[in-house]
């Protein structure tokens, strides 16, 4: 499982590995770090409302380091109406899409190698994505933030650093992940996004007040293979396979190896093709 923590003096974010068995106490001395930037108990961002431990997934040894510069100031777009749920659904986000379509967004990278792999699966299968970006990530891989928009898709954010438990934050340090990750992609060379999705899918109502008066719209799942748990490439592929029109679906191209899901990918995209549902960015 990785987790970031972030150091004042030195301005850098360091991706470790911890055993997911201490996830409290790692959680703990994350907010401490993250407080030098100006840092309530929630529900759950899935339609089955289990707390996701994507990016602190279990693995061995350190990954690296990455230099975050200062952040730069991201005018905040109006602030949208706050909602009492994410969005579950397409048409809650799109009301243009068409009944047959269905979204794939992709979480917790840009990762140097997994990232260039689904893109490809994406390509030769002419599907448009949403990834949920995640700062630190954008920072270390702004090449690849670039090339996901050049290619056609979407980008949502998910935070800087992906704390978890999020909701459990207080009021402003949930904004600052959220506002520093918004700089973090726009220092990439993209747009701010207008999505935003919590790490885990874990929402409260300060993390729905923060993301709208940014002016994001929260943005939930309603179909998780759980493949960042890696279960398995069949297991992924049957859950996505049995999509339907106005599903959101959940994949990962960060946080761990993503070969089951790339494998998946391969396999399912095509299917639904040829089943009439077409995919759209959300």
């Amino acid at each position: 499982m990785f987790t970031w923590s972030a150091s004042s003096a030195a301005g850098i974010i360091l991706l470790t590995a911890f055993d997911p068995a201490r996830a409290d106490e790692e959680s703990r001395a994350g907010q401490r770090a993250v407080d030098s930037a100006a840092r309530p108990a929630g529900t759950a961002g899935g339609r089955s409302g289990a707390v996701r431990g994507s990016v602190g997934e279990a693995a061995s040894g350190t990954i690296g380091t990455a230099a975050v510069p200062a952040p730069t100031e991201v005018p905040a777009p109006a602030a949208v109406p706050t909602p009492t749920a994410p969005a579950y659904r397409i048409h809650e986000v799109r009301p243009d899409a068409p009944a047959s379509a269905i979204a794939l967004t992709i979480d917790d990278g840009p990762h140097p190698v997994w990232t260039p792999r689904l893109l490809e699966v994406l390509r030769v299968n002419r599907v448009a994505a949403t990834f949920s970006v995640v700062g630190a990530q954008a920072a270390a891989n702004p090449e690849l933030v670039r090339r996901i928009v050049a290619e056609g898709h979407t980008l949502c954010n998910h935070t800087m650093t992906h704390p978890q438990p999020f909701s459990r934050r207080t009021p402003d340090q949930i904004r600052v992940e959220m506002a520093h990750a918004q700089s973090a992609i726009v220092d990439a060379g993209a747009e701010p996004p207008r999505l935003f999705r919590a790490p885990g899918g874990d929402w409260s109502p300060a993390v729905l007040e923060a993301a709208s008066g940014l002016g994001m719209t929260s943005l939930g799942w309603d179909v998780d293979p759980r493949d960042w748990a890696r279960p398995g490439t069949e297991s992924i592929r049957q859950s996505l396979g049995g999509a339907r029109p106005g599903d959101i679906l959940l994949c990962h191209d960060g946080g761990g190896n993503r070969a089951q899901t790339v494998a998946a990918l391969q396999q399912v995209l095509p299917m639904l093709r040829a089943r009439g549902l077409s995919f759209i960015p959300l």
